[in-house]
């Protein structure tokens, strides 16, 4: 497989042969699919609302026993 390479102005700068066994099979859109919405998910910004220590079950125990 022959491929035209091209600069980042847009401009041909050459050729460059690809071996058919590796960059000539189909595209996977199943896979695809999945590694694109993994990069997504990763992407973004971890913002969930937790609970609080005063927003808990209120059960009235202390959270933490004092050490004397």
């Amino acid at each position: 497989m022959e491929l035209q390479v091209t600069t980042l102005d847009g401009k041909a700068d050459g050729s460059v042969t690809l071996k058919d066994d590796i960059f000539g099979l189909e595209v996977r859109q199943d896979i695809l699919h999945r590694m694109v919405r993994y990069q997504q998910l990763k992407a973004m910004a971890g913002t969930h609302d937790v609970k609080h220590r005063s927003e808990g079950s209120r059960t009235g125990k202390k959270v933490e026993s004092r050490s004397v």
